[in-house]
Order: C-alpha cells, then structure tokens, then sequence
C-alpha cells in the first residue's frame, strides 16, 4: 500500500480567514468508549460505466470496529475496502493486528499487535485530535502554483469539485485529526495486498519505474520477522515540482510479495496550522459527514 508522505499521512494546504483555526480538545461526537469516524470515497460502477461515491462510517468502541458503508453515486466496490486483520512484521517480530481487544478512552483508540504464538504484544493507538470545520468553504485551501505553495485546510468539498465554491460546512462540523502512536517500527499487510512478483527484487525493480519523470528516490531494505528472516523493502519517491513524496513498501511472506503499509516507531506528527502547510481534514464527524453526503448526492 503507498502513501503520500509530504502532508502528514496524506495531503497539504491555508486561507487568511483560517489563521484564528486551532486544534480542539473537545469530545464532539465521540463517547468515551466510541468513535465513528466518516469520510467519503471513490470507485468504479462498471454497470452505470461511471464513478461510484460512497460515505464510509468506520466505528471503534471497547472490544470492536464496525464499517458501514452507505452509496451516495451509484454502487461502490467493496473490494476497495481493505478491513481485513492484518499480518505484523517488525524487527525480530511476527504478529497480527486484529479486530479485537480494541480499547477507546475519549479520541484514542487502542489496538494491540499480538505476537505470533505468544501473549507478547506491540502498543498500538491512534489519538484523533479534532479542528472545527464550521463556516469554512473551499476558499480555505489554496493549491498555490507548486507543491511549496499549497496551504490550508483541505476537506471534501476541493476533492468534489462540482460542489460549489460558497457552500459552507454548519456550524458542529469537526475534522479528525489522527496521531499514531507505535512502539516499534513495523509493516502491515493481508491477502487483498497480494501482487504477482516472484520476488521482492522484481518489486523493488518495478516501485523504482513508478514514475517516468525525473525525480530522485531512495531505496532502503530490512530484515524483518521473528528471527529477522524476512525481507522488506521501501522505495521513496522525493518531492518534484508540483507533486508530493510518495513511499512505497513491500515485504516477502511465505512465498509470495505483498505491498504494505508502513507505520514508523513513536508518534507521528501531523500539521495542523493552516497558515504554513495544508492540515488533512478528510476524516470527519456525523455532522460534517450528513452534511458532505447531502451536498455529493445534490450535485452528483
């Protein structure tokens, strides 16, 4: 699985009527034991030959997660949802991350990694700090001319373009924020993230042409698995003119390569000033959510 790297996990982006815009430690639509985060996604109806958009609900609460997904535009693939347990591979360790054993207290959600054949395990969480949406429009992210210039906060109302430009989020909306938090290094992956290559060199040789222009990369290999027998390997594509960095990972397993998804050792660090980078609000509430999904089904 890539990932765009330069934006916090994501994206980048800031308006002057944004400056006053600051984290909040409210608890909005969360109880202490729950959490639904919504956010909006993209497939192909090859019936209606068309694009599909769908709102998925993904909700933690204590011992369990739930995804509900609900077609605004057409039917929206399934496959594209990967919510499968994961296999685990960190240095000297293989385990699982499942759907279990899950912890929520307040915005953070707990998911330990449980060590193959052991009752070892790995630390695990996602606190999701939280940025009022209420009043902002487009007008609050900039794409600037090139990747330096992007600012502001980027929601679903620039990726669906066909809304219009002065339609305003009401007043509850809240964006998630999230910072993940893990005690090792690992690479995470299940049978959807499954590819053709033989071997993990023959998708290094094939993440390094992802791109054809010019831009540099960097190549780095571990080994991973209990006993550190396992290869992976990452490949990351730099900033180029207006175009983000992009990391991919892959890892071999048994006897086949997977792509995956790659969480780093301690805390992430998410922007979240608008007025120097562009703050991710593409995970919101129920309130933002209701009211992203009215506007998709209104001009799509």
């Amino acid at each position: 699985m890539n990932r765009v790297v330069a934006i916090s996990g994501v994206f980048f982006w800031t308006m002057l009527a944004l400056i006053g815009c600051e984290v909040d430690d409210g608890s909005y639509d969360s109880d202490s034991d729950n959490i639904t985060l919504t956010s909006f996604a993209n497939s192909y109806d090859s019936k209606a030959n068309d694009t599909a958009i769908a709102r998925i609900d993904e909700t933690y609460r204590t011992g369990a997660r739930n995804i509900k997904t609900t077609n605004l535009i057409n039917s929206y693939s399934n496959q594209s949802l990967n919510d499968l347990d994961r296999t685990v591979l960190a240095d000297d360790f293989e385990g699982r991350l499942e759907n279990k054993d899950i912890g929520v207290n307040g915005r953070t959600v707990k998911r330990p990694i449980y060590e193959k054949n052991s009752n070892n395990k790995l630390d695990y969480q996602t606190t999701y700090q939280t940025l009022d949406l209420s009043g902002l429009t487009t007008r609050s992210y900039s794409t600037g001319t090139n990747i330096e210039e992007r600012r502001g906060i980027l929601t679903d109302l620039s990726n669906y373009s066909e809304i219009p430009s002065n339609v305003a989020f009401p007043e509850g909306s809240v964006c998630y924020i999230p910072v993940v938090t893990s005690e090792q290094s690992f690479w995470a992956f299940n049978d959807k993230n499954k590819t053709g290559y033989s071997s993990l060199s023959e998708w290094i040789e094939a993440a390094e042409r992802r791109f054809s222009d010019d831009r540099d990369y960097r190549l780095s290999e571990f080994d991973v698995g209990k006993g550190s027998k396992l290869k992976a390997a990452q490949v990351m594509f730099f900033e180029y003119k207006n175009q983000p960095a992009y990391e991919y990972s892959g890892v071999e397993y048994g006897k086949d390569i997977y792509e995956a998804n790659y969480v780093a050792k301690g805390s992430t660090d998410p922007n979240t000033d608008s007025r120097f980078d562009v703050v991710d609000c593409t995970i919101v509430n129920e309130v933002a959510g209701d009211f992203l999904a009215e506007q998709i089904e209104r001009y799509y």
